[in-house]
């Protein structure tokens, strides 16, 4: 069974409809794709960002509902009791669009690669429609390479292939210390924020990345880069 370029993680799912939607009109004209069918899956990529950030609100406000009752029921007796939870969506939903909005995305992204005449890989990667398995990654062989260029507000932008992996995970280490997840990519190039070890300063740190399929790492971390952090 062909590996699937959709992310099966909502936060990346996310992600990738953002680029696919942002990048789907520079190529409309090539592969025929229909104003009626740009505005869908403008629609739609509008409905998932709403409901990712509304699922991010839920799981925050759940976290509160917790932490309420928790502390009604365990707390020292006649305690001054907290504030009670307020839940909240997020404003502006919205229209509601029919159901199949990943199955509306995988036929497009078929109907681009059927045009075998003028489909190219590039464009491709660029929709973030390429599986592994159509780039002939070998796991054994395979580790990303990134550009790294550092940025105010201790950011730093990376840029790389992608191969049609889910995403990509960079991890960070200061001297000496421990590997930390910082950041997960599903679209290049990518900024992520580390969080100095000395507030304020500059600071130079290591930088790591592993490709992610299907919430599994794949293939090997890649060469450890030196970066610098700047305020």
């Amino acid at each position: 069974m062909a590996q699937d370029f959709i992310p099966t993680n909502w936060a990346a799912f996310a992600e990738w409809s953002q680029n696919f939607n942002k990048q789907l009109p520079g190529l409309a004209a090539k592969y025929g794709i229909s104003a009626a069918k740009l505005a869908q899956t403008d629609a739609d990529n509008n409905w998932v960002q709403y409901w990712t950030q509304a699922r991010v609100a839920a799981k925050a406000q759940e976290k509160q509902l917790s932490d309420y009752t928790g502390e009604i029921a365990n707390g020292a007796l006649n305690a001054p009791a907290p504030s009670e939870p307020t839940w909240a969506m997020p404003a502006g939903a919205p229209p509601a669009v029919q159901c199949g909005v990943k199955k509306r995305d995988r036929e497009i992204a078929a109907g681009i690669k059927a045009q075998k005449s003028i489909y190219t890989q590039a464009d491709g990667e660029l929709l973030g429609i390429v599986t592994p398995e159509e780039s002939g990654l070998d796991p054994i062989n395979t580790a990303p390479e990134l550009k790294l260029r550092s940025m105010p507000n201790f950011a730093l932008e990376a840029d790389f292939r992608k191969y049609g992996m889910d995403m990509l995970h960079i991890e960070s280490r200061y001297k000496n210390g421990n590997w930390q997840l910082v950041a997960t990519l599903t679209s290049s190039p990518g900024v992520f924020n580390v969080i100095p070890s000395t507030p304020g300063n500059a600071e130079q740190i290591e930088i790591r990345a592993i490709f992610y399929e299907k919430n599994q790492p794949f293939g090997n971390y890649s060469p450890i880069y030196t970066a610098v952090i700047q305020p």
